[in-house]
């Protein structure tokens, strides 16, 4: 009878480890410094609700610059900041459901330091680019690029972001041949647009392959 039935033994509690977190870079953040417009950038990680288990990174100055390739397309976006971090973290007391919070900040030694942003990942295997919340009016771009765990999520976003780049470039300057109006030259701007295209296929259905293997790439959560 179920009355009679035996309890279900408790669930053994997860045993906390140490978490290991790369943040590779920091990118489209607000300039927080009027003079020099730029923003001195680090990153504050830890686990929500484990104050005690907070790390930062290493603090690294950068310059607020106007995207090249959104000029390019005709694209209005605020200069922003880009910074390369490569700092590798640990959060001691990692335990099975725990999340891990981002903050973006940027040091000012004369006052409160600024608020450039925040995210937050409950994978601890998630690698990728992580998109920021809080980030101040036109910096709606603004975005890590980070690895939780031992995972290879980051590796195949950076081949992605490359990638996107590189096809980019291509395809501007077989654009730029075909402006001429010659009919020979617009042939061979579409066959450089059509390999280019070909070429970045076929280099993303290979990331793709990657990605099913080791996770997502892209995060809002």
């Amino acid at each position: 009878p179920e009355g009679n039935a035996a309890a279900a033994p408790a669930a053994a509690p997860s045993k906390e480890q140490s978490l290991k977190v790369l943040v590779h870079g920091a990118y489209g953040l607000r300039p927080a410094d009027l003079i020099g417009n730029k923003s001195d950038v680090y990153v504050e990680v830890s686990l929500v609700g484990k104050p005690e288990s907070k790390a930062t990174t290493k603090v690294v100055s950068g310059k607020a610059e106007v995207n090249a390739e959104a000029a390019a397309d005709g694209k209005v976006e605020k200069p922003a900041v880009n910074v390369e971090l490569e700092h590798v973290l640990h959060l001691p007391g990692y335990v099975d459901g725990d999340k891990v919070l981002f903050v973006v900040k940027d040091k000012d030694g004369m006052k409160s330091d600024d608020y450039l942003g925040e995210a937050t990942v409950s994978d601890p295997h998630w690698g990728g680019q992580l998109a920021l919340e809080k980030t101040g009016s036109g910096f709606t771009n603004a975005h890590l690029m980070v690895q939780l765990g031992s995972g290879g999520g980051l590796s195949a976003a950076l081949e992605l972001k490359k990638t996107a780049a590189e096809t980019a470039r291509k395809l501007k300057d077989a654009a730029l041949l075909a402006a001429s109006g010659d009919p020979i030259a617009i042939g061979q701007a579409a066959r450089q647009a059509g390999a280019a295209l070909g070429d970045a296929k076929e280099r993303v259905d290979d990331i793709f392959v990657e990605i099913k293997e080791e996770g997502p790439v892209c995060c809002t959560c």
